[in-house]
């Protein structure tokens, strides 16, 4: 399940850069937002849920705020509950690995 939940967060997040992408490349003053593939893109990021204020569009605004809270829940999520199950890697120098395992070794055989 934890698995699960970072790859939500992970697509999350792809659409989350998917969004932005669309928003940049509506500041191009020659695009054309009617192209099919242009239009596909623009409906996919939600450009079209709220019409636009003043010229300005703000539909993205909502959209990204909503899915940046739903990544920050999902990563709380599995820091409280699958994080501390996950294994952990660590980088130990060659001075610091004797100090742990070979003294406790020492110590074993010696008592």
């Amino acid at each position: 399940m934890g698995k699960f939940i970072l790859f939500l967060d992970r697509l999350i997040n792809l659409y989350l850069y998917f969004v932005v992408m669309a928003c940049f490349m509506s500041l191009v003053p020659n695009l054309n937002p009617n192209y099919p593939l242009f239009h596909c893109i623009f409906k996919f990021a939600g450009f079209y849920l709220i019409p636009p204020i003043a010229g300005i569009n703000i539909s993205p605004m909502p959209q990204m705020m909503a899915l940046v809270l739903i990544s920050m829940g999902l990563r709380k999520l599995y820091a409280k509950y699958f994080a501390k199950k996950e294994p952990r890697i660590v980088i130990l120098s060659q001075e610091e690995f004797e100090k742990k395992f070979i003294n406790k070794e020492d110590n074993k055989n010696g008592d």
